[in-house]
């Protein structure tokens, strides 16, 4: 079973080689016919990369039918063996590099994109000299110095790989295969092939010079395509520009174009396209990790909100089970007592049902539960949470509000999440600090009509320039355990509820914090 596999496989890349060498066939150099793109070369890295050295004789036999089919075999049957065994050994040395470099063949980062060029253009250019070494020593390369030969094979190999290569890489992989796919269908990208194809007929037909001269102008279209696509985008762009290369150096006006030249600019073009496009993918990775990331802070920083809100519930519930537990075992006719105690156990634990609910909710879609929240409850519930954050320490609360003020609009558990945030920042200032008293005033004024501005103060050093002028971001944490997300999480939080959350210039710690009133109230 395994030797028909490996003949079904054969049969399918013998004719695909065969095929591409036979396109490539273009401004051929010598008696042995050397030419400027090589695409077949990249056919057969790859198909040893991902098959494993054992495709080596497949590889091989390709070698041979395509030097015979295709060039006639100029030095001869056994001179043609020889060249061939030189291709597939070196062609299987580059496979076996790259396979140990590489991690996978992705391409997905800069690394190793970086290793695939060397390896490729240093490999290349190794086969190449060992390739017309066997030519010159066998008296095969007539007129046609060693140097004008090696060039011309060395660039042909390494532009055919480095252009074709990630293509075929892209196709072995089934999640890169479907998002090239998926790519190809939208209509920007149907618009960047268009302009792409327009600009490589201006260069080899409508300015009606060397082409080589205006070559430049495709670095524009593939800088809009690699930054908007990516890698996939680059990799496609690739293929388009070497096509429209290769058709205008097979149409008759293109017969006396300078292909070396031409191919030796396509490979500064490949490598710009191959590296914009990993530092953007690079980019948007890290762009979807560090929204990840903060998505997986938001639940540790609403933890406590949780942990507070559902223990009161739970606290509940337990002293009720307690109270009924006392109750029966006193008497057991009480009925009406033990019902009216289950039905407080009952509505206990449906708000907890509830906080898990809603943060549920919250992960799943980012969606918030807005209700009208009085002032005086949320006022209330900060001086709580001030009071479990001092514990023990010698810091005084203070909490005042406006004497009449309409209910906020807001989520309770995301609003208090924010407060909590802002508490311990306080604390955590003033006994940084090493102060052995100070004083923590939380306060509400109305601002406006529409909205309320809370403002959680302290006796603290306050802030720093430099503190403040980083102070909202994602990880510029001042503290040695903190992962500088609280206050990221909370700003982001009040804005989405339409409000703001700043820090203010003044010479201890101050924050304010703006909430849309209830407007229906």
């Amino acid at each position: 079973m395994k030797l028909l596999r490996y003949l079904r496989d054969a049969a399918v890349f013998a004719p695909c080689y065969v095929a591409l060498d036979w396109a490539s066939y273009i401004d051929p150099l010598g008696p042995f016919n050397i030419t400027p793109w090589n695409p077949q070369a990249a056919l057969a890295i790859a198909w040893m990369m991902l098959g494993g050295l054992v495709q080596a004789p497949a590889v091989l036999a390709a070698l041979l039918i395509a030097d015979i089919v295709v060039r006639h075999a100029p030095g001869g049957y056994l001179l043609t063996s020889a060249t061939a065994l030189v291709l597939t050994g070196g062609y299987a040395g580059l496979a076996w590099t790259l396979r140990r470099a590489l991690d996978d063949t992705g391409l997905r980062s800069t690394r190793q994109v970086t290793l695939f060029a060397v390896v490729i253009i240093a490999g290349t250019g190794a086969v190449g000299a060992a390739f017309v070494g066997v030519l010159s020593a066998a008296g095969s390369l007539a007129q046609t110095s060693f140097a004008q030969a090696w060039l011309r094979f060395w660039v042909g190999d390494a532009v055919g790989v480095l252009v074709t290569a990630p293509l075929l890489f892209a196709a072995a992989d089934a999640e890169r295969r479907a998002a090239i796919v998926a790519l190809a269908g939208r209509p920007e990208a149907l618009a960047q092939a268009a302009v792409l194809a327009a600009t490589v007929w201006l260069i080899f037909k409508g300015f009606g010079t060397d082409p080589s001269r205006q070559f430049y102008l495709l670095f524009l279209p593939l800088i809009w395509i690699a930054v908007r696509s990516g890698m996939n985008g680059a990799i496609l762009a690739m293929a388009i520009v070497q096509l429209g290369v290769v058709l205008g150096i097979h149409s008759d006006a293109g017969a006396a174009l300078p292909a070396l030249e031409l191919q030796a600019l396509l490979v500064a073009l490949t490598l710009t396209g191959l590296y914009l496009g990993v530092m953007v993918d690079q980019r948007q990775r890290a762009e979807q990790g560090l929204r990840q990331t903060l998505r997986l802070a938001a639940a540790g920083e609403m933890a406590g909100a949780i942990a507070h809100e559902v223990n009161q519930p739970l606290t509940a519930v337990a002293n009720y089970g307690r109270s009924l537990q006392m109750l029966l075992e006193r008497t057991v006719s009480a009925p009406a007592q033990a019902q009216a105690i289950i039905a407080r156990i009952l509505a206990e634990s449906e708000r907890a049902s509830e906080v898990v609910r809603r943060l549920r909710d919250f992960f799943r879609a980012g969606t918030t539960r807005l209700e009208s929240v009085p002032v005086d409850e949320l006022l209330e519930a900060a001086r709580r949470m001030a009071a479990d954050a001092v514990g023990g320490r010698a810091i005084a609360i203070a909490v005042s509000g406006p004497p009449v003020a309409p209910p906020l609009y807001v989520d309770r558990l995301q609003v208090e999440l924010i407060l909590r945030n802002l508490i311990a920042n306080a604390v955590e200032s003033m006994t940084g600090a090493g102060l052995a008293a100070g004083r923590i005033e939380i306060s509400a004024a109305r601002q406006g009509e529409r909205e309320l501005r809370i403002v959680v103060a302290d006796d603290g050093p306050g802030l720093t320039p430099q503190q403040r002028e980083r102070l909202f971001e994602p990880f510029a944490s001042g503290k040695s355990s903190g992962m500088g997300l609280g206050l990221a999480v909370s700003r982001a939080i009040a804005e989405a509820h339409g409000g703001s959350l700043d820090a203010a210039r003044t010479p201890h710690g101050e924050f304010h914090l703006v909430l849309p009133c209830d407007q229906t109230a």
